[in-house]
């Protein structure tokens, strides 16, 4: 069986069903857990929770994806995924950047009319 989003073979009996769409286990997640950038309460406890831990450890995609912002002085989203395709997926770096904007690292800016994701200072 084939994945719809994906096109992956599907080994038999792990297949997923969604609005009547079979998926593989990796597009199922990414279709029911979607990155959410406004999330007041996530964003309430990260910044909680930096204040009492300043010294947070960063995942290894999220120190990939704040050093290539910082390297760049920011960067629109494709061209940040285009960036960071041989280390994670698009979904992958959408999440990891919603973490990251919850937590105050990065913020979303307007640029001539398109956004850029850039370091908060």
């Amino acid at each position: 069986m084939e994945c719809r989003k994906c096109n992956a073979l599907i080994p038999q009996g792990e297949e997923r069903e969604h609005n009547k769409e079979i998926l593989c286990e990796d597009c199922y997640i990414d279709v029911l857990s979607p990155a959410a950038f406004c999330d007041p309460w996530a964003t309430y406890n990260a910044e909680s929770f930096n204040k009492r831990n300043p010294e947070t450890a960063f995942t290894d995609s999220q120190l990939k994806i704040l050093n290539t912002l910082k390297e760049s002085g920011g960067l629109d989203p494709d061209g940040l995924a285009d960036r960071l395709t041989d280390h994670m997926s698009r979904q992958d770096g959408e999440r990891e950047c919603a973490a990251l904007h919850r937590m105050g690292k990065i913020s979303i800016e307007s640029r001539n009319g398109s956004v850029f994701i850039c370091v908060k200072h």
